[in-house]
């Protein structure tokens, strides 16, 4: 089943298109990556598929729908959107935050209901926060707001999460720990995930398939040893690597090469 669909889409912002002409389709359960250089258009592309970028071209479909036709309430029901650059400034409590995104299923004004704070408190549970609830999200470590922001997420209960960068201001330990969450929670629930990702080690262990954009068009698109070639690499990021295998996993591992070795023979 497809869960995500880009049918020849097009978009920017005012007169200045940054994506062109993209189609791909995700299927149910996948997580799929979204990897290029900077200025490639990887977060507009996002931008776009959480209709936060309105003016385009071309056809996105979400379960088979035209995602300009589904109310905003319903599409909050069915995806979540965790941006790069969210700032959280009120001493939200914990649970406030997550209690915040039950929204789309509370009627009226009416308080969250019985089965909401239950939900809230599973996930909690899950992503081991349950010891935090009280504590506000000024009080705690940057791989614990990550990780109170993903369980935000996941509080939705949605088919379909959109992260732009997730790990980008953790330290390797905390970067692992998201991920491994994240995959554990997607392989339990059947959850679809689109993420930008700029490590493309830990695109290429954490990924089911990869985008590859740059200058706004896809170069290549598929599992991680079809997209993480070195040749490919190097012509899209302007800069010398060697590829090989990950000693466990055996997926594609990605190390850079300072110009001054100049000497060396890639595989």
């Amino acid at each position: 089943m497809v869960v995500l669909e880009f049918k020849n889409v097009s978009a920017g912002y005012g007169k200045n298109i940054i994506i062109h002409n993209i189609s791909f389709q995700m299927k149910k359960g996948r997580f799929l990556g979204i990897i290029g250089p900077n200025g490639s258009g990887k977060s507009t592309l996002l931008k776009t598929a959480t209709k936060v970028i309105k003016h385009y071209t071309g056809t996105i479909l979400f379960n088979g729908a035209n995602i300009k036709n589904i109310p905003v309430k319903e599409f909050a029901q069915n995806i979540s959107f965790l941006p790069s650059d969210i700032e959280i400034a009120y001493p939200y409590t914990v649970k406030e935050l997550l209690l915040m995104a039950r929204y789309p299923f509370i009627s009226g004004f009416r308080s969250p209901a019985s089965k909401d704070i239950a939900i809230v408190n599973s996930i909690a549970k899950q992503m081991g926060l349950a010891q935090f609830m009280n504590r506000t999200i000024l009080e705690m470590s940057e791989g614990e707001k990550q990780r109170v922001l993903l369980a935000q997420c996941l509080v939705q209960e949605p088919r379909l999460v959109i992260f732009d960068e997730p790990t980008a201001h953790l330290d390797i330990g905390y970067q692992f720990s998201f991920l491994d969450l994240l995959k554990q929670y997607q392989e339990h629930s059947s959850l679809s995930i689109l993420a930008v990702l700029h490590d493309l080690n830990l695109a290429s262990q954490y990924c089911d398939e990869l985008i590859l954009l740059n200058e706004g068009s896809v170069v290549i698109s598929g599992d991680p040893q079809q997209v993480l070639q070195y040749k490919i690499l190097e012509e899209v990021y302007h800069t010398n690597v060697l590829v090989y295998p990950h000693p466990i996993s055996g997926k594609p591992y990605v190390f850079g090469v300072p110009a001054s070795w100049k000497n060396l023979t890639k595989k």
